[in-house]
C-alpha cells in the first residue's frame, strides 16, 4: 500500500461513521511486521487509530502469521462460515485484487457477505510495475473498471490517488539510491535483477492507485 493511499482510506473512514464501520475485515492483510516495520504508515493512519478507539480491526490472509487473526479462503464455503461469526460491517480490500487468478469470483464473495449499509473499501494498483506475490494479472483498472467489479454495490467515493514509487520505511532518496547499487550488481540473484532492471524507470514517474468507497444498500 502506497502511502498516500493510506492516507486517503483514513480520511475517508473517518469522514464516515465509525460505528457503522467497525468491525472491519482486513482481506489479504500480510503479517503484522508488513502493516508496522515494512509499510509503517499502514498502522500509523489506518489501525493504530482503530486500536486507540478500542474498535475491531479483523486480519485476514491465506496463511497464519503473526498478526493474521483468521487465515483461510474466502472462495472456501467451510472458511466464509466462520467470517459470518465474526459479524463485520465493513471490508478493507486493498492490493489484493491483482494478485487473483479468479477475481471476478473473488468481487462476487467480498460483495455477498458485506453486510446491507456496509463499506467497502478497495483499492488496486493502477500506474504501478510489475509485482508478482505469487502472481500479478496486471489489473490495473480506472475508476469505472474497478466500480463494475462490484456492480451490486453503490460508489461513494472514487479516486485517482498519486505517490512516489517507494515500497519501504526508508525516505525516497535512501530507496532510490539502494536501488540503484542493485543495478550495478547483476551477478546477485540474477533473475530478480532483470526485474529491478524493469521497475528502474519506476523511479523517475509518478504511481497511483485506483480507490474506492462503496456501501451495500
Amino acid at each position: 500500500m502506497l502511502k498516500n493511499e493510506a492516507i486517503w482510506l483514513a480520511a475517508k473512514i473517518s469522514s464516515l461513521e465509525e460505528a457503522n464501520i467497525f468491525p472491519i475485515l482486513n482481506v489479504g492483510s500480510s503479517t503484522k511486521e508488513f502493516r508496522e516495520k515494512t509499510q509503517p504508515w499502514i498502522d500509523k493512519h489506518l489501525f493504530k487509530p482503530a486500536r486507540e478507539k478500542s474498535f475491531n480491526v479483523i486480519h485476514t490472509d491465506l496463511k497464519q502469521d503473526e498478526g493474521v487473526d483468521i487465515a483461510g479462503d474466502l472462495c472456501n464455503t467451510e472458511f466464509l462460515k466462520e467470517i459470518a461469526k465474526l459479524n463485520i460491517k465493513s471490508i478493507l480490500c486493498s492490493n489484493l485484487l491483482e494478485h487473483l487468478d479468479n477475481r471476478e469470483e473473488f468481487c462476487e464473495i467480498i460483495s455477498s457477505i458485506l453486510p446491507k449499509g456496509g463499506y467497502l473499501f478497495v483499492t488496486v494498483p493502477h500506474q504501478y510495475p510489475y509485482h508478482p506475490d505469487p502472481i500479478d494479472t496486471m489489473f490495473r483498472p480506472t475508476i469505472d473498471e474497478l466500480e463494475k467489479s462490484f456492480s451490486t454495490l453503490t460508489k461513494l467515493y472514487g479516486e485517482i490517488v498519486y505517490s512516489k514509487y517507494n515500497g519501504t520505511r526508508f525516505p525516497f532518496l535512501i530507496f532510490a539510491v539502494a536501488f540503484t547499487v542493485r543495478l550495478m550488481l547483476p551477478i546477485y540473484k540474477p533473475q530478480t535483477w532483470w526485474r529491478s532492471l524493469a521497475r528502474f524507470t519506476w523511479l523517475f514517474k509518478r504511481v497511483s492507485s485506483t480507490c474506492l468507497v462503496l456501501q451495500k444498500r
